[in-house]
């Protein structure tokens, strides 16, 4: 985990932090008055940034920004406390307030006005989003956070910020899991009430997955029986929600093996792990290459490498 917390921060010190997350140009008004308190929870999936502005300032993502950081491995999700933001891309333009959530990717050209303001934002791996709704050319949507899933994922998004010093790496990306499939939900617009039983049914399926995979049978029976069910009705509910046990027993299992990858004191080679965790080694390989984008490999590698403490790049 790497956290920033800045009490008191100029234009120029904003701007350098700011552009560590997205690199943008920045403009700022009355820029002798304006200041802002920032701070960042960052691990190697998410990021959760919150901030006190005290003054507007306007955006840019042009071309060169793109052409040195893509930014399109990622969407951020801005969920404003106070002020309401504005989001240009060519002739279209969002307004988000209090109570609402933007989800936007920053891969192409855009201009954001952003006032005197409090929000926190939540970056999200795009393969988040993605796995779970139908792909789009550029994300560009604003979610209702007052009531039903979009409340509690704004609640566990001001949680994750409060218990900043509190949570460990796993527990941090654990949360931030919960609240993408919240976010999720709400995209995709899964909020009917049986859409809502159905998916606390397969929640507590992902839980006892993930509780369980590599100590215990995880096969569709064996889960079944855990939680009370039977094997068709577990079935038949997954599949109402979108979903099949295999796909979410796959899913978990590449946390699991995420997890365990990033763990510095594991000692297990890249064969038992797969094992573990229910795959063939072959298969593992290429399903976590395809999930998070890079070998098992090269993700122990590069945790490794990140674990040693020269700071935050981008």
């Amino acid at each position: 985990m790497r956290s920033i917390s800045v009490a008191d921060c100029g234009p120029e010190t904003f701007t350098q932090l700011a552009d560590g997350f997205v690199p943008m140009a920045h403009e700022f008004r009355e820029i002798e008055r304006w200041d802002s308190a920032l701070a960042s929870q960052e691990s190697n999936v998410y990021t959760v940034l919150r901030w006190d502005q005290h003054g507007s300032r306007l955006c840019t993502r042009t071309g060169r920004h793109i052409r040195d950081d893509p930014g399109d491995d990622f969407y951020w999700v801005v969920v404003p406390d106070r002020g309401t933001f504005a989001v240009r891309f060519r002739d279209d333009v969002t307004q988000v307030g209090a109570g609402r959530a933007l989800v936007a990717g920053l891969e192409v050209p855009c201009h954001l006005h952003i006032p005197d303001s409090t929000a926190f934002a939540l970056e999200i791996p795009r393969t988040e989003f993605e796995n779970r709704i139908r792909p789009r050319s550029h994300m560009n949507m604003v979610l209702d956070m007052t009531r039903g899933l979009g409340r509690i994922a704004d609640t566990m998004i001001r949680g994750i910020h409060a218990e900043q010093s509190r949570l460990s790496e796993r527990e941090f990306n654990a949360v931030c899991d919960r609240v993408t499939e919240l976010l999720c939900m709400l995209a995709a617009g899964d909020t009917q009430p049986q859409r809502a039983q159905h998916a606390e049914v397969a929640e507590s399926v992902r839980r006892h997955l993930r509780d369980n995979i590599g100590h215990a049978d995880v096969r569709l029976p064996a889960v079944a029986h855990a939680l009370g069910w039977s094997a068709r009705q577990l079935r038949v509910v997954l599949s109402e929600s979108g979903t099949t046990f295999r796909e979410v027993r796959r899913e978990e299992a590449l946390r699991v093996a995420r997890d365990l990858l990033e763990d510095p004191h594991a000692t297990m080679t890249i064969a038992e792990l797969a094992t573990r965790c229910g795959f063939t080694a072959s298969w593992f390989s290429a399903a976590f290459r395809e999930r998070f984008g890079m070998t098992p490999r090269d993700y122990r590698r590069h945790r490794l490498s990140e674990n040693t403490p020269i700071g935050r790049i981008r």
